[in-house]
């Protein structure tokens, strides 16, 4: 944990180097100090079709999934460096955003647990 999925156009893409966007996400997470840097995983999800605002303007959405348990400042202050990040990374793109989104540890497996157990 993390999953940090960054979604942005296809064409963006394409035309744009991902991974110094993807090493600067995960930076951006690792020092947060909420999670191991080896324990962080960044991909990209390009969009052929999409629309902002009715128009095809470039963006960026990160979203970070993470295990339940952090607190609301933890996670804005998540939200914000990793914004911050993309905005350094890719400064003609104007639309930027990053949430966070909670996986409840009941609903959640992997390889470790699953082998483990």
């Amino acid at each position: 944990m993390p999953h940090c999925v960054i979604e942005c156009p296809a064409e963006l893409a394409r035309r744009q180097d991902m991974k110094p966007l993807m090493l600067a996400v995960h930076e951006a997470a690792a020092a947060s100090g909420l999670f191991e840097a080896s324990d962080i995983k960044v991909r990209v999800l390009p969009s052929e079709h999409y629309l902002v605002g009715g128009a095809t303007e470039p963006y960026v959405h990160v979203t970070s999934h993470i295990l339940a348990g952090r607190s609301d400042q933890q996670k804005k202050r998540l939200t914000e460096a990793i914004a911050r990040a993309v905005c350094v990374q890719l400064p003609h793109v104007a639309i930027v955003t990053s949430e966070v989104r909670d996986i409840q540890r009941a609903a959640y497996s992997n390889r470790h647990l699953i082998m483990a157990g």
